[in-house]
């Protein structure tokens, strides 16, 4: 199968300067359909790391949720209350609304002097809602951070130490890991010096290791991750808890939200419809995105630096770019696909 739409979107996207290194692999199960390293300036594989951003959610946190779900720690109905104080207005807040992004606030600055990974939780939840608990998505890294932190006291170590434990060391993954280290690494900060070091600003904050962000990652090591996804859990988590997770638990709220994975649904514009109606899995912050289709097979991983490539190119950050650079990408593929069949 010829991806001359796929090469000629890429082409564009570093002639138009939205990218300076991309990998991009596109497989039906474990079949390749296209695979590609592309840089400016450097020689990539699929051995290369990027900063994975908000990818963390599921590939560390939710992954680490199911697990303590099938070990019955954990439960999506359980009150926050069982772990942290609650405040009135966080009374009603389960593990759900942390899972869906419906806890009544979304985005939030947490990079304060006087919060850190030891009293972040209790400060998240003294934030004032937004909304009302359950009525819509509001996308919410801190929701995620504090999901992170439920998840040290259910199992009483660091999330870095779990996430070693019960994910990367059963699936293999053995370049994945909060922070960057070594030459092979894809630099996602306008600053040289700060090659390796987590681009999102809380995380960064908050020491590193977070629920919402900091893991980095390569094609080789997430393509197993993938294959746990197709698998329905693999050996890690439970099938029936598994398909609890990919299902649709907010629709109607503005975003179509799983157990922790984005539904790549067609309402969801930059997966451009390639993974509907039952795809799932994530985007991150500095270009990089997931998906998979579980009727079809069919997954594709982008990873980039497109978030500071544009910035580089505007002064300032441009995220529509990216946005639209993933959505153009998923809508070559889709049509060198429609064309083979």
């Amino acid at each position: 199968m010829k991806f001359n739409q796929t090469e000629s979107t890429i082409e564009k996207l570093f002639l138009e300067g939205t990218v300076s290194n991309l990998a991009i692999k596109v497989c039906r199960y474990d079949k390749v359909l296209f695979e590609k390293y592309a840089s400016k300036d450097k020689k990539i594989d699929e051995n290369t790391l990027f900063d994975m951003a908000s990818v963390t959610k599921i590939l560390c946190t939710t992954t680490l949720a199911l697990e303590a779900m099938d070990e019955k720690l954990l439960d999506p109905r359980d009150s926050v209350g069982k772990f942290f104080e609650l405040p009135e207005d966080k009374k009603d807040l389960a593990v759900e609304n942390l899972l869906t992004h419906t806890m009544g606030y979304g985005h939030k600055s947490l990079n304060k002097d006087h919060v850190d990974s030891k009293n972040v939780a209790e400060y998240i939840l003294q934030i004032p809602c937004d909304d009302k608990i359950g009525i819509k998505v509001n996308y919410s890294c801190p929701g995620f951070i504090l999901l992170g932190k439920i998840l040290e006291k259910l199992y009483g170590k660091p999330l870095d130490v779990l996430f070693e434990k019960k994910v990367t060391a059963p699936l293999k993954m053995s370049l994945t890991a909060f922070g960057g280290s070594g030459e092979n690494l894809v630099n996602s900060n306008i600053s040289f010096d700060m090659a390796g070091v987590v681009n999102d600003y809380n995380c960064r904050h908050l020491g590193g290791i977070c629920g919402n962000a900091g893991v980095f990652s390569c094609m080789r090591d997430l393509s197993l991750y993938v294959s746990m996804l197709l698998s329905m859990g693999s050996d890690i988590i439970s099938r029936e808890t598994f398909e609890k997770a990919i299902k649709n638990y907010t629709e109607g709220k503005g975003e179509s939200r799983g157990l922790g994975f984005l539904i790549a649904d067609e309402s969801y514009a930059q997966a451009s419809g390639l993974f509907a109606p039952h795809g799932f899995g994530h985007c991150g912050h500095t270009g990089q995105s997931l998906f998979v289709d579980p009727d079809t097979g069919l997954w594709v991983i982008i990873l980039s630096d497109a978030t500071v490539s544009t910035e580089k190119k505007y002064g300032k950050e441009n995220y529509a770019e990216v946005k639209a650079m993933r959505s153009d990408l998923h809508r070559a593929i889709g049509l060198e696909i429609l064309k083979e069949e």
